[in-house]
């Protein structure tokens, strides 16, 4: 949903209003990405990934990070894994069938894995709730959904403006794309921003897209920092910065490139 956009940028790049990507065309995307926080580099890697599901008409996407090295020593080989399931839409945009977040550890020689899992079911207006160690289930609630915009995960989201479902990439506009936690709904907030309003001190190179992200800091374990990513000019997210992580400060991802 477009809260503002520049009426004249957008006037002036009429074709960025109707440019909207089949998924055929980015399906088997798999991007690899050097990681740094603190005061080091490459501590850890990250794989965004978008596939076909096990269902003929779904699609799987996954974002995942993992520490390497003294790093991975320090915290257990930990692994923070998010992963959608996706349907095509009625009106042509992704849905979220089941979001799940995975927080793997390694102690004692084993691998604790901490999972919270979503089902939406939009036919029932209800999102099953679930919580994981390991195999066993430890809690389930089904929460009753009773806004009216029904909700993405934040993964269906990065895919839906990755397409152009939300709206045209031009600087200057603003989105709102409803979302969801335990309490109830919520919003992801995305803002292209104009070449005047991007950091004066980043990584981040000129040109492309730099999008800024709020949303929950639940989702990133962060102490309310926001998210950047920079796009270049076909759309891939080529930077990332997560602000604040918590116990971590700001971390950055670079893309590898490709073979």
């Amino acid at each position: 949903m477009v809260i503002s956009a520049p009426a004249q940028e957008i006037a002036a790049d009429e074709a960025a209003l109707s440019t909207v990507t089949p998924i055929a065309e980015i399906l088997g995307e798999n991007y690899y990405y050097d990681i740094s926080f603190l005061w080091f580099d490459h501590l850890a890697e990250g794989r965004i990934m978008l596939e076909k599901g096990e269902q003929s008409d779904t699609y799987r996407a996954m974002l995942e990070a993992r520490t390497l090295g003294v790093a991975a020593w320090l915290t257990g080989d930990r692994v923070q894994r998010y992963v959608s399931v996706m349907r095509v839409a009625d009106d042509g945009s992704l849905s979220s069938l089941i979001y799940e977040s995975h927080i793997l550890k390694k102690k004692k020689g084993k691998i604790d894995n901490r999972v919270k899992r979503y089902t939406f079911d939009s036919e029932n207006r209800t999102i099953l709730y679930q919580k994981f160690k390991g195999e066993k289930k430890v809690s389930e609630e089904l929460i009753p959904w009773s806004h009216e915009e029904w909700p993405d995960d934040f993964l269906t989201a990065f895919y839906n403006f990755r397409l152009g479902n939300s709206g045209p990439l031009v600087p200057g506009a603003s989105y709102r794309i409803p979302t969801f936690k335990r309490e109830g709904p919520a919003d992801i907030q995305i803002e292209i921003l104009p070449e005047k309003a991007r950091p004066s001190k980043s990584f981040f190179p000129a040109g492309g897209h730099l999008v800024k992200v709020i949303l929950d800091p639940d989702v990133f374990e962060t102490a309310g920092g926001d998210v950047f990513m920079w796009m270049d000019a076909s759309g891939r997210p080529v930077k990332g910065l997560v602000e604040k992580v918590i116990g971590l400060g700001d971390v950055k991802g670079t893309m590898r490139p490709l073979n």
